[in-house]
């Protein structure tokens, strides 16, 4: 039996960074510091303009105007029918949040993609939501004992087409079971990345720890230009990169990250060889420009060259290994941890600022606690 410390990738504040050199990357510690029916897929040309007017505008107004103490923003009237369900009301507001034209739907499979079962009998009324990033069995445990008659759930329940539906595979075993409850399920995924205040928008925000005085610049790596968008997403796109007015330390984007991601104390970096360091020490090194993409980063940051710094969830070793031969740092903080306290800290809120005028604004908005990144950091010598 294995018997070596196990320790999740989050952790308490810091006080030093220490590193563990690994080929090309080191594992920094900071111490403080389809639906049933898949939708047809279509190939897109994305080219790479700049950010526009309109999409900078839009996210900072809805970045104001959600926060939870300030509940005025609402824009459900631009929601196309009056629900007359739960899944109706909830499926409108993330479709007014994170219109679905933006995914990626060129291998993407978003939207309402578990329905509501029908009932022939009448069953106790519930308005609790369950905001996740993975479906797994304990965070369907945690929804039917919280009563929850759906499921945000950001990552998609369903990639490819089904031909049947059975217990013998897990994801198929926990679908079942919510069917079973009448309990729906829908996935924005890619539509959530490339919105207007989606989630790597979020992640700039952390990079500048509060000071938006810094943000010189933001601009999306590589925006939607295969047909037009929703109004308020024109220039929306996958990835970002905020140039900052001020440089900050690689030590300062560590600890923001580590704050911003809910106090997380591991992250894997890969750090270029020191004949490009110079003249200056990693530690030294001043920071203008950051690119950012929330889960696998490697396709939308390619070309992302003139960051000196590329933060995402995962990258595998030769898309890193040249980055780094190219001068650039990568940071990696665990797929999941990219994204998942973007549920607690915006989509929560907004979620309840856009129920607010339906007849489901009484609406319990739970995020889950079941709901974990699955690697765990294991320290081999104490085995």
């Amino acid at each position: 039996m294995f018997s070596g410390k196990l320790s999740n990738n989050l952790g308490t504040r810091p006080k030093h960074i220490s590193t563990f050199s690994s080929s090309c990357k080191s594992f920094v510690s900071l111490r403080p510091l389809s639906n049933l029916t898949i939708t047809t897929l279509r190939n897109r040309d994305l080219e790479r303009p700049s950010r526009t007017r309109s999409l900078e505008t839009s996210y900072h107004t809805k970045l104001q105007q959600t926060q939870p103490q300030r509940r005025a923003f609402n824009s459900s009237h631009t929601m196309a029918a009056t629900p007359t369900n739960l899944t109706d009301a909830v499926v409108a507001a993330m479709k007014t949040l994170f219109p679905e034209e933006l995914a990626d739907s060129a291998w993407d499979n978003t939207g309402l993609l578990l329905g509501q079962a029908p009932s022939s009998t009448p069953e106790l009324k519930s308005n609790t939501v369950l905001l996740t990033n993975d479906l797994t069995s304990a965070v369907v445990d945690e929804a039917l004992q919280e009563g929850a008659k759906m499921i945000v759930c950001y990552h998609p329940v369903i990639f490819r087409p089904l031909k049947s539906l059975t217990t013998k595979d897990p994801m198929q075993t926990q679908l079942l079971r919510l069917a079973a409850e009448r309990v729906s399920v829908y996935c924005p995924h890619t539509a959530m990345d490339a919105a207007s205040g989606g989630l790597n928008d979020w992640l700039c925000d952390i990079l500048l720890g509060g000071e938006h005085q810094l943000e010189l610049k933001r601009t999306v790596t590589q925006p939607i230009t295969s047909r037009a968008l929703p109004e308020g997403h024109q220039g929306a796109g996958y990835g970002r990169a905020v140039e900052l007015s001020q440089p900050i330390s690689l030590h300062s984007v560590l600890k923001r990250l580590s704050t911003g991601l809910g106090d997380q104390r591991y992250m894997m970096v890969a750090i270029p060889p020191p004949s490009l360091l110079l003249p200056s020490s990693l530690a030294q090194r001043a920071i203008t420009k950051v690119a950012v993409c929330a889960g696998s980063g490697a396709g939308v940051l390619k070309d992302a060259t003139d960051a000196q710094v590329l933060v995402t969830g995962e990258m595998a070793h030769h898309d890193a290994l040249r980055h780094t031969q190219l001068g650039q740092v990568v940071v990696t903080v665990f797929h999941s941890n990219s994204e998942r306290k973007y549920l607690e800290a915006r989509l929560k809120p907004m979620l309840e600022v856009e129920l607010e005028t339906t007849a489901y604004a009484s609406t319990r908005v739970l995020v889950s606690k079941a709901d974990r990144d699955p690697f765990q950091v294991v320290d081999v010598w104490d085995c």
